[in-house]
């Protein structure tokens, strides 16, 4: 088998499929006991980095057992860790950087190169704070006037809003992008999108800001950053449930009220795809909704069932 240098090796995931695992090739090196695969559509690249041009550029199929008994441990969740993602998200593969090796007449990720291409490219910590998380914090503090001046003058309220949405997703998908640190390397576009949404946008602002600061001051505690997060959204919406029940704190207590709900179920979602629940990670899809219908009282809920607290 001829041997393929080390740039010639590199590749970058364009796809990410789940099949079955039938339609993986017989000849494919794959656990016989797993169901349901991976399929990684690959492009090669030349050493530059630069897509290949010399008709060894077609795209690659690689395939990775997917674990039925769930992420942690598995080939799969190795070559996640390698890239710097959480376990149980598969698809955050695409768009990655890997690093392939021939077996068997195909190709299959070749997991320690893979995080050892990633730890050369991610050095300790490359432009983290910046004039940027400013602006976020503007286009924030823009949404929660906007909010609060929605009885008082409309016109206000609607221009302030419309600041924040051009502000928070230009500022949060810039710094994202330009945010390349060891222990956390946000991806821009989910970041940028949320941020065009009245009210949402302020909660993904605030949860943005403090995970990086987080993750760059204090990252020994970054794993149980969005647990917290979701905590103070939770004492918050009890307190802006508490000050709007009084008519001279009423403006604030619902502008409090209102963005702690939207924060309740960003929490929940972010946290609920964080290592620190292990190999046993909550059924985000159901908790989000919980949060999302019922604010601060679901984002309790969630806290007391995923910290271990039965509720009869």
């Amino acid at each position: 088998m001829t041997a393929i240098g080390p740039a010639a090796r590199r590749a970058r995931v364009r796809r990410v499929t789940r099949v079955p695992a039938d339609e993986v090739p017989d000849a494919y090196p794959l656990d016989a006991a797993a169901s349901h695969a991976l399929e990684l559509v690959v492009e090669r690249e030349r050493g530059d980095g630069e897509p290949r041009t010399d008709g060894a550029g077609e795209p690659v199929r690689v395939y990775e057992a997917w674990p039925s008994g769930g992420h942690a441990g598995s080939r799969l969740a190795r070559l996640l860790d390698a890239v710097g993602e959480p376990s149980g998200n598969p698809g955050a593969l695409d768009g990655e950087r890997v690093v392939l090796e021939p077996v068997e007449g195909a190709h299959r990720v070749d997991v320690d190169a893979t995080r050892a291409l990633h730890q050369r490219a991610a050095p300790a910590s490359v432009d983290t704070h910046s004039l940027a998380e400013v602006a976020i914090a503007a286009g924030a503090l823009a949404g929660l006037l906007a909010f609060s001046l929605v009885g008082v003058s409309g016109r206000a309220a609607v221009a302030l809003a419309a600041l924040a949405a051009v502000v928070l997703p230009l500022s949060l998908g810039y710094d994202a992008w330009r945010t390349r640190d060891a222990t956390w390397t946000p991806r821009p576009l989910p970041w940028a999108t949320a941020g065009v949404v009245p009210a949402l946008n302020v909660a993904v602002a605030a949860a943005y800001l403090v995970r990086k600061s987080v993750a760059i001051d204090d990252p020994e505690v970054a794993e149980d950053v969005w647990r917290d997060l979701l905590a103070g959204a939770v004492v918050a919406f009890a307190a802006g449930l508490v000050l709007a029940a009084f008519d001279p704190t009423f403006p604030v207590g619902a502008t409090v009220f209102a963005h702690a709900w939207a924060l309740a179920p960003v929490a929940v979602y972010l946290d609920g795809r964080s290592s620190r629940h292990g190999d046993s990670p909550p059924n985000r899809a159901p908790w989000v909704a919980a949060a999302a219908v019922l604010g601060g009282a679901g984002g309790l809920v969630y806290l007391l069932r995923t910290d271990g607290i039965e509720l009869q």
